[in-house]
């Protein structure tokens, strides 16, 4: 090889010593390494304090943003390949360039591909976790996202036929009175509560249903504190529900796990029936990489645990409803 060529690879890695060899790896010549450097670009921009530059990493509305000198400089490439690459992206709508300082940061795709990672990682998660939850709590379970001021099921299990139903996926419940719904209001201040709940109303609920904003608020807080919501004849009378929030990558609160029944076959196992509801809410949470979870080896299955024997509800039994199990 030539000395400008080998001169060339080791300006390209940003390394000073002569010695290194020049040859190019074999994921280079098929643009492997590109790749790589545009990959390196995306994450630094994406997590800047990962790659050592500190300082906030920004928000969704606002992202932290860099100058082609300093991405060059942090990941030790040659500023006119960085240049090319990040127009190449700005291109794609991966990166966007600011018009006023001329700085890059994430662009408004990744975050899109990202929300529908997310979304689908969770149907996937929560359709195996509701079958399995269903099995070992002895009562029907739900997974639920925030749609407006509702609370949407997107994923639902029972473990005998008599509770199984035609329609529960897709199916709207107010967040208000529902344990689903206010555990996915955990994070929000006052305002933001407001905001989703005012324009739709709290609607037509059970007779132990908040009927104020203030009395949501108030009832958020002591679910907040406790760690899980509890709705008790709220969502109609009879009903007792128990939900917790699941936080995806970032932290933020993206759906929740209920479990609901009669009040006469919860409530006696209320304790129990909580922690399976915890449980499944920090595995689901972990599957989505929420920080602070632990999350399984790979081909690792959930903790074995026996299926609880369901208590059969207190006579009179109390028929099934079409607002049975709702959460």
């Amino acid at each position: 090889m030539s000395p400008r060529a080998s001169r060339g690879a080791a300006q390209e890695d940003g390394s000073t010593t002569p010695t290194r060899s020049a040859a190019p790896a074999a994921g280079d010549a098929s643009g492997g390494g590109q790749v790589h450097r545009a990959l390196a670009i995306l994450e630094l921009l994406g997590d800047p304090e990962s790659v050592g530059l500190g300082g906030p990493a920004g928000t969704v509305e606002a992202p932290t943003a860099f100058g082609v000198v300093e991405i060059a400089r942090t990941l030790g490439r040659d500023k006119s390949q960085v240049s090319r690459l990040l127009r190449l992206l700005a291109d794609a709508g991966f990166v966007e360039r600011e018009a006023g300082t001329l700085r890059y940061r994430i662009g408004t795709r990744l975050f899109s591909l990202g929300v529908r990672a997310v979304s689908r990682r969770l149907r996937d998660e929560a359709d195996a976790l509701v079958e399995r939850e269903a099995a070992l709590l002895g009562e029907r379970v739900e997974v639920c996202v925030r749609s407006g001021g509702s609370a949407m099921t997107v994923s639902t299990a029972a473990p005998d036929s008599e509770l199984r139903a035609i329609g529960w996926v897709g199916r709207t419940v107010p967040l208000s009175c529902t344990a689903g719904g206010r555990a996915m209001l955990f994070d929000l201040d006052t305002a933001a509560v407001a905001r989703l709940i005012v324009p739709e109303g709290l609607g037509q609920a059970g007779p132990a249903a908040p009927r104020s904003l203030d009395e949501l608020v108030v009832r958020i807080a002591e679910d907040r504190a406790r760690g899980h919501s509890i709705a008790r004849h709220e969502m109609d009378r009879g009903l007792l529900a128990v939900g917790a929030p699941v936080r995806d990558a970032a932290g933020a609160v993206v759906a929740a796990v209920t479990v609901g029944g009669p009040d006469s076959r919860i409530d006696p196992v209320l304790a129990e029936v909580s922690a399976g509801v915890l449980r499944a809410a920090a595995d689901l949470s972990a599957a989505l990489g929420a920080p602070g979870t632990p999350v399984a080896p790979s081909g690792a299955g959930p903790p074995s645990r026996t299926p609880r024997q369901r208590r059969p509800p207190t006579p009179p039994p109390v028929p099934p409803t079409r607002k049975e199990g709702v959460s």
